[in-house]
């Protein structure tokens, strides 16, 4: 049967279309739904899609047919849907889904439906509802054991492509989506950096705020430094809200949301992320070693060579300073009103700057060279751009500024 057309907004969604979405693959027909209640279940959770919980009841007795699925679609804020489609978020996760779900060591929710418009930059995907496991509040943070069972899943990710980008069936996958030029991520941070200042300014100290600021028109070289050591697949936004936990004695792992699947390519930015943006500042500092040895462990022991502990560890805290990106951007770009966003992005603010300053990440601050060699024109005009941007947006303020995403 033909795709059943995607669905603008959440409100769009009905009975009829899930029936004849998770119909769309059975062999036989799928049961008639009396019923559909849907839920949001993204607001306030940072996320770049709009996220839906819809619950069924059938006319019969619905045997063998989900009670309740997650929808994702596109965002309804201009700002998130920008952001989203500059970087090809959704065309990412739905390929990922598509080409490269079936083949990973790492939990996934099953995809029961999905489609892709690419005149119109839209999706939906369907997928099993997890209820039966634990998602965990990122403001609070996980504690020691669910962040050393994280680190334990992602290194089996990464271990198994460490260095072997180039092989089916993720070659292809990469192929289908091919990674944002890093001069993107340069001007997405130069841009959110003066409205982050605006609404978070009084978390950094001046040392924090000059190093923010001077790390602008160096990020594209920084990513460049980081992306010449081993490769694999990266989650790309390995956070604790896109986690689901086994409950009581399950060791169960599943990780949600691959928008940002392949962006990276570093490994070590996943652990980073994960361990300063999603770990309180007490907890990571008492288990970060030793949950960096047992992700080195588990990388070495599935194929990674010529990959000594100290590389692991250096990588780990250049890694930290490029936190910053998702940090200023996410706090600087995206729709801080809801109060939940606005503690969510004060409680990245604060982890972010804290590691930075425990693991002297600003040693890694990429140095000066000949002021108009090549490599270093392209950050003298983004630091020309963001000093005019910091001007108008000062002048205009947030309610008449537009921003360029």
């Amino acid at each position: 049967m033909a795709n059943s057309p995607i669905p603008e907004r959440g409100s769009a969604l009905t009975a009829d279309w899930m029936r004849q979405a998770l119909g769309a693959g059975a062999a036989t027909g799928f049961p008639a739904i009396r019923d559909m209640v849907v839920e949001d279940i993204g607001t306030g959770a940072g996320a770049l899609s709009e996220i839906l919980r819809c619950t069924m009841r059938y006319e019969d007795d619905g045997a063998g047919a989900p009670e309740s699925v997650v929808v994702k679609l596109c965002s309804s804020d201009s700002k998130s849907l920008r952001i989203a489609r500059l970087l090809g978020m959704y065309r990412r996760e739905y390929n990922f889904f598509r080409q490269l779900a079936p083949h990973l060591p790492i939990g996934l929710p099953a995809l029961l439906y999905g489609d892709w418009e690419e005149s119109g930059h839209r999706f939906v995907l369907v997928l099993e509802d997890l209820q039966g496991m634990v998602v965990m509040d990122q403001i609070s943070g996980a504690g020691a054991a669910q962040a050393r069972r994280a680190i334990r899943g992602v290194a089996e990710l990464h271990g198994q492509f460490w260095n072997r980008l180039d092989r089916p069936p993720v070659a292809s996958f990469l192929a289908s989506v091919r990674p944002p030029r890093r001069w993107v991520s340069q001007l997405l941070y130069l841009i959110c950096l003066a409205p982050c200042m605006k609404r978070f300014g009084s978390l950094f100290s001046n040392r924090k705020r000059r190093l923010a600021e001077a790390y602008g028109p160096r990020v594209a070289v920084h990513m460049d430094e980081l992306a010449r050591g081993p490769r694999t697949l990266t989650h790309g936004d390995f956070r604790l809200e896109n986690m689901f936990f086994g409950t009581g004695e399950s060791d169960a792992f599943t990780v949600i949301d691959w928008q940002a699947a392949g962006m990276i390519g570093n490994g070590l930015y996943d652990v980073a992320y994960f361990m300063v943006t999603s770990v309180p500042t007490e907890v990571r500092r008492d288990i970060e070693r030793d949950a960096l040895e047992e992700y080195h462990e588990i990388v070495c022991r599935m194929g990674a060579k010529d990959f000594p502990w100290e590389d692991c560890w250096s990588r780990y805290r250049r890694s930290a300073l490029n936190t910053l990106v998702p940090c200023v951007c996410a706090c600087g770009g995206l729709d801080m009103t809801n109060p939940r966003m606005r503690a969510l992005g004060e409680t990245m603010v604060q982890r972010t700057l804290a590691a930075i300053e425990d693991l002297d990440a600003h040693e890694f601050l990429p140095g000066g060279g000949r002021p108009l060699a090549p490599v270093r024109a392209f950050p003298l005009l983004s630091r020309s751009a963001y000093e005019a941007y910091r001007v108008l947006y000062g002048l205009c303020g947030p309610r008449t500024w537009r921003s360029p995403i």
